[in-house]
């Protein structure tokens, strides 16, 4: 008898602890961007309007340019590059080009960026093609813009083309972009925007602005 009793007080509980590890809850950790495999980025503090700026240096056609560029240290902030283009970086669209109208609207700011000396020349060339999106990022609305024109003569060809993004930030709006860019052959192309879009998708993932 006092078997049976005991058998019947370890099976209550075995049951009362597998209620209780079925009752446990797991928390997942979210996951840190990834930056684009063979690229490498510094980490770059309190310049300018960023509190922390992922600046790509290395690799996959990427390079440093010295600039007169400084952070908060007195450290030199060198320019980044692909394929001999620079890549630029500003949190106040507003500072560098005049936007009429809400700062804060990626629409407005990108009917400005038409009008400046980022877009205005390359919607001059002939054979011109535009696109333009909304991308989520970072639970951010971006505006990216692509704006390109293919050149052919002779035995040569390239294409010449403009890649952004407009990113909705507190008052304002900054832009992350490769200005003047060049991919030759043609058949180029296609790699370097997707090259490109990699990149911009980790800046502005991982990228933190001053308050």
């Amino acid at each position: 008898m006092k078997l049976i009793k005991r058998a019947f007080y370890f099976f209550i509980i075995a049951v009362f602890l597998g209620s209780c590890s079925t009752s446990k809850t797991t928390t997942v950790s979210k996951s840190a961007p990834v930056p684009p495999a063979g690229i490498t980025f510094t980490e770059i503090t309190n310049f300018k309007g960023f509190v922390s700026l992922q600046k790509p240096y290395k690799g996959e056609g990427f390079s440093k340019q010295e600039s007169s560029a400084f952070n908060d240290a007195g450290e030199q902030v060198p320019t980044s590059k692909y394929h001999g283009q620079h890549v630029y970086q500003f949190s106040n669209l507003s500072s560098m080009t005049t936007v009429n109208g809400d700062k804060t609207d990626t629409n407005i700011a990108l009917e400005s960026i038409k009008k400046s000396s980022i877009l205005r020349p390359m919607l001059k060339k002939e054979n011109v093609v535009e696109h333009y999106s909304d991308v989520l990022i970072a639970g951010k609305t971006c505006k990216r813009f692509l704006v390109s024109s293919n050149f052919s003569r002779n035995d040569y060809s390239c294409v010449y083309y403009r890649l952004g993004y407009i990113i909705p930030h507190h008052n304002t709006t900054a832009l992350f972009y490769i200005d003047q860019a060049k991919s030759s052959p043609i058949t180029a192309f296609d790699g370097d925007i997707k090259k490109l879009e990699s990149v911009f998708k980790y800046m502005i993932e991982t990228v933190e602005f001053r308050e």
